[in-house]
């Protein structure tokens, strides 16, 4: 690593700790990304100088996750996008600062529940991005599983020019089918099949309809039941009953 990417990396980690690197180039190669992401939704599609791209995390609180579908998991998971989008953009303007292109892409690239069931795929996926950096893995929920969190976790991204030393899909899969997920779905959304089958989103889009209407969207079941993770113990029933009388 040069003195300049060490620096890079330094500053970085003094506005967010908790970050992995991708080679923007990665899209184009990895077998299992470049057959899933249209050419058209790659880094080098919005930004053609691009040379990696940092993907940032923040782990969800599993106390409050456990309380969904709940008016405050609703403004948890409002709150985590909001930190992730103003860090990105801090990133990014340092990085421009220092002569690079760079530009983050917002948390969630899509307009609401309307924009979902126009196309339910974000403009950017962040977490394929996060996978070609070896932050995880992909679940039978269809979700990317962290070894210290689990699904747990919300994502964004910041594309840039800058070359920064990049990681590695992992080898081992973190998954263990043990099909929490699957049961626990209340739209039914999940087969069971591996990754990138096993999930009609449809089905998904429209639960998530359906929790919009009564103000406590998202879901959150299947990133609840996981087993993969840091064990939290949960709150009590009387208090998940008591959040989940403010619901409209």
């Amino acid at each position: 690593m040069s003195d300049v990417e060490r620096d890079l990396r330094r500053k970085i980690r003094d506005i967010w700790p908790n970050f992995a690197v991708a080679d923007a180039a990665a899209w184009d190669t990895d077998p299992l990304v470049s057959s899933l992401i249209p050419a058209a939704r790659r880094p080098k599609a919005i930004m053609p100088s691009a040379r990696s791209v940092i993907v940032l995390w923040v782990p969800v609180s599993a106390t409050i996750l456990h309380t969904a579908p709940s008016i405050y998991y609703r403004e948890h998971y409002k709150t985590l996008n909001t930190l992730l989008d103003i860090t990105a953009q801090r990133i990014a303007t340092l990085l421009d600062d220092r002569g690079y292109d760079s530009a983050y892409v917002p948390r969630d690239g899509y307009h609401g529940i309307a924009g979902l069931r126009k196309d339910p795929s974000s403009f950017f996926s962040h977490r394929h991005a996060a996978y070609l950096a070896g932050l995880g893995t992909f679940g039978i929920s269809n979700v990317l599983l962290t070894e210290t969190h689990g699904p747990r976790v919300r994502l964004t991204s910041i594309i840039t020019s800058a070359e920064l030393p990049a990681g590695k899909p992992l080898e081992k899969d973190l998954c263990i089918k043990c099909m929490k997920c699957v049961r626990e779905c209340p739209a039914n959304a999940l087969s069971g099949d591996a990754y990138p089958g096993g999930l009609d989103k449809m089905l998904c889009v429209e639960r998530s309809g359906e929790l919009a209407g009564r103000g406590i969207s998202p879901c959150g079941r299947c990133i609840t039941v996981c087993p993969v993770g840091k064990k939290v113990t949960p709150p009590s029933d009387d208090f998940v009953e008591a959040v989940r009388r403010y619901e409209i």
